[in-house]
C-alpha cells in the first residue's frame, strides 16, 4: 500500500523528490498541498472499498448461514441452552427460538395458532410442545413422522418402547428427550401375582378386602377421580374422529366407585406413610420415578416386603405410565430444512446430551445404562480427617420422617427399574381442560346436586366439543 502512495506522488507531484520532514515553499508548497488533499481522497476511497469489502464478507457468511426456526411453548432455559451450544458449533445453519404459548382459550391457544400457520403453508422448521405435550397437539399430522428417520439411523439407541408409547397412529409426531414413569405399588401379599388390572377388577381387589384399608394414602372422591384418569384419560377419547365415551358403563363405574371416598382429605399432623404401610393399612403406593434413586423410595416404604408395580387400571396391558420431561421435539411438515431439522434432534438424541438431561430418564438406552452402572457403584471420598467415606449419592425422605441416605442401588433394584422401562407401553398426558371438566362437573355429583347419569352426559357433552374444537 506504502508503494503505490510513493508511485502516484512520483507521477502527480514530483513529492518524492524531496526530503521527507522538510516543509515545501512556494510552487512547491502549492503542489504539495495539493497533494496532500488528494492523498486524502484516495486513502479514504481505499478504506471505504475496503470496509464495503468486510461488510459484504460478514453480510455473506451470515447470509450463508441457512436459519432454522425452532417454536418454543415451554420458553425453556435447558433448551435455549443447547440451541446456543449448537449453534456455536455450527457454521451452516442457525437455529432461532420463536415463543409460543398454550391457551384454553381457543383463538388464544399458540398450539392452534401454530397448526393454522402450517396448513397455510408457513411455520417453524422445528417446535418443543416442552412439558405440557397432549396427544391433541399432533392430531392432524401437520409434523414429520419421525419413525422414517430413525429407522434409516446407523445406531438405534434408544428404547424403541418409549417412542412406540409416544406414537400416534403408528407415526411418531414427536419425540421427547427425556421421560418419567408413574405408577401403583402394593404387596404381593395384598396383590398377588397381578402385573396390571382393569378398573373393574381394581374396585374387586378393594372391596373384597377382608381387613380395612386405604386404597392409598391420602385418597378422596376428586384426587381419586383424578388419579384413575391420568392413566385412562386416553381410551375415551378418539382425537382423530373426536369421538368419546364419557357416558358409558365404564366410565359411569368410575364415578360412582370415586363416590365411595371421603369429600376431603384426611391426613392428621402425625400421619406416617412409612408406617401406614407397614402397618398394612394401605392397598396401594402411588410412585413416581424421574431418577435412578427413585427406586429406592419404594423399598423404603414397604419395608423391605415383596412388592409388585401393577399400575394403573387400563384394559390388558401394562398400567405404568410413562410422561415426557422437558422438551418434546417435532419437525414441521413445511420445514424447506428437515434434513438439518434432524441433524439437530438426533444431536439432542446423543449420548453426551442426554447425560444432561436436568429431570427425568433418558430416552438414549446407553447414557441410562452408564447412569444405573454408575449408582450400583459404591464411592469412597476422604473427609478433612483422613477417614475414607461412603459418598451420599441420593437421600429419601418423607413428610414427619428423618432422610435415608442412598449409597448405591442393589442389582436387584437395577434390574426391576430397567425391566420398568423395559414393559412400560402407554403415556399419560393429561389435556388440563378436560381435566378441568371432570373435576368441575363430577362435583355436583360428588355433592348430590346431579344424579350420575346427568353427571356423565355433561361431561361427555363438553368434553366431546372441547376435542373437536381441538381437531
Amino acid at each position: 500500500m506504502a508503494r503505490s502512495f510513493i508511485m502516484y506522488l512520483q507521477e502527480n507531484n514530483g513529492y518524492a523528490d524531496y526530503d521527507i520532514g522538510k516543509e515545501p515553499r512556494g510552487e512547491l508548497a502549492d503542489k504539495y498541498s495539493m497533494g496532500k488533499e488528494k492523498i486524502k481522497l484516495l486513502f479514504m476511497l481505499i478504506l471505504a472499498v475496503c470496509l464495503t469489502a468486510c461488510g459484504k464478507n460478514a453480510e455473506e457468511e451470515a447470509g450463508n448461514q441457512k436459519v432454522l426456526i425452532l417454536a418454543d411453548f415451554d420458553d425453556s432455559e435447558y433448551l435455549r441452552e443447547l440451541v446456543k451450544q449448537y449453534n456455536e458449533q455450527q457454521q451452516e445453519y442457525r437455529i432461532e427460538i420463536r415463543q409460543y404459548e398454550r391457551s384454553e382459550e381457543i383463538e388464544k391457544d399458540g398450539v392452534l395458532l401454530l397448526q393454522r400457520e402450517i396448513a397455510a403453508g408457513k411455520g417453524p422448521d422445528m417446535i418443543n410442545f416442552g412439558n405440557g405435550y397432549t396427544t391433541s397437539d399432533i392430531v392432524g399430522g401437520y409434523t414429520e413422522d419421525l419413525f422414517s428417520y430413525l429407522e434409516e439411523a446407523p445406531e438405534k439407541d434408544y428404547f424403541e418402547n418409549i417412542l412406540q408409547a409416544f406414537s400416534y397412529k403408528s407415526n411418531l409426531y414427536a419425540v421427547p428427550l427425556g421421560f418419567s414413569l408413574s405408577s401403583f405399588a402394593g404387596t404381593k401379599q395384598n396383590l398377588g401375582d397381578r402385573s396390571s388390572w382393569t378398573i373393574t377388577e381394581m374396585m374387586e381387589c378393594y372391596y373384597g378386602q377382608e381387613k380395612e384399608q386405604l386404597l392409598y394414602p391420602g385418597a378422596y372422591k376428586k384426587d381419586v377421580l383424578g388419579t384413575i384418569l391420568t392413566g385412562s384419560m386416553e381410551y375415551y377419547i378418539d382425537w382423530e374422529t373426536g369421538e368419546c365415551n364419557f357416558n358409558g358403563s365404564e366410565f359411569c363405574d368410575v364415578l360412582r366407585f370415586c363416590n365411595g371416598f371421603s369429600d376431603h382429605l384426611e391426613i392428621t399432623d402425625d400421619f406416617s406413610v412409612k408406617q401406614t404401610f407397614l402397618e398394612d393399612k394401605s392397598l396401594l403406593l402411588p410412585v413416581r420415578m424421574r431418577s435412578v434413586y427413585d427406586i429406592c423410595r419404594v423399598e423404603h416404604i414397604f419395608g423391605g416386603q415383596e412388592v409388585t408395580f401393577i399400575g394403573f387400571p387400563v384394559d390388558g396391558e401394562n398400567g405404568t405410565m410413562i410422561q415426557s420431561c422437558g422438551p418434546v421435539l417435532a419437525i414441521s411438515r413445511n420445514s424447506g430444512q428437515k434434513s438439518a431439522a434432524w441433524a439437530f434432534i438426533t444431536w439432542l438424541l446423543s449420548p453426551s446430551v442426554q447425560s444432561e438431561l436436568p429431570s427425568g430418564f433418558p430416552v438414549c438406552r446407553s447414557t441410562l445404562e452408564e447412569q444405573i452402572r454408575q449408582a450400583s457403584e459404591i464411592e469412597y471420598e476422604t473427609d478433612a480427617e483422613g477417614v475414607e467415606r461412603q459418598v451420599v449419592k441420593q437421600t429419601v425422605s418423607f413428610e414427619g420422617e428423618p432422610p435415608v441416605e442412598i449409597y448405591c442401588i442393589t442389582q436387584e433394584q437395577a434390574e426391576q427399574l430397567l425391566a420398568l422401562i423395559e414393559q412400560a407401553e402407554n403415556i399419560s398426558q393429561v389435556e388440563p381442560k378436560i381435566y378441568q371438566i371432570f373435576l368441575e362437573e363430577a362435583d355436583y355429583y360428588f355433592n348430590g346436586a346431579k344424579s350420575l347419569k346427568e353427571t356423565a352426559d355433561v361431561i361427555q357433552s363438553k368434553v366431546y366439543i372441547y376435542v373437536n374444537e381441538k381437531r
